[in-house]
């Protein structure tokens, strides 16, 4: 009986670290996809010709999103992941402005990913703070290649 009980007892609480890991990587993914939400409205400022625009939008972007990846505890395919998810995200918010598809609802996502990230931005503001000088040039050399690829197209 105390076997089953152990048995039972370790199910649990593996259960429950899977669904706390699910739910982090979950929250990830979605600052990465409002990152690059953010980012691809950013770049279509840029292409009408306001770089500052953009500066300001892959700062905010990346700050919140980078925000969460310095809190610790993700694994690096995690990462990779949300990586692609923030590439993917950008790409498709460009897509709709060069195919004239960018529609109410995708400016209504936009906003929301804004709203989104101010959060982030508020609730890891701690975070934020202490790590800035370890990813800022993260951030100024992702924003540097960026406009890079914008400016190829």
């Amino acid at each position: 009986m105390r076997k089953t009980e152990s048995v039972f007892a370790t199910s649990l609480v593996l259960l429950f670290l899977s669904s706390f890991a699910k739910a982090q990587t979950e929250k990830l993914d979605n600052l990465a996809a409002c990152a690059g939400v953010v980012i691809g409205n950013g770049a279509v400022d840029f292409y009408l010709g306001d770089e500052q625009s953009f500066d300001v939008a892959a700062n905010i972007a990346y700050s919140a999103y980078l925000s969460e990846v310095f809190s610790g505890g993700y694994q690096q395919t995690d990462l990779q992941v949300a990586d692609q998810i923030l590439g993917g995200s950008v790409d498709k918010i460009i897509m709709a402005h060069n195919t004239e598809n960018f529609t109410a609802d995708i400016y209504e996502e936009v906003v929301g990913c804004y709203r989104m990230l101010a959060e982030q931005l508020m609730d890891g503001a701690e975070i934020i703070i202490n790590n800035q000088s370890k990813w800022n040039e993260l951030k100024n050399t992702s924003i540097e290649t960026l406009k890079r690829m914008l400016r190829a197209g």
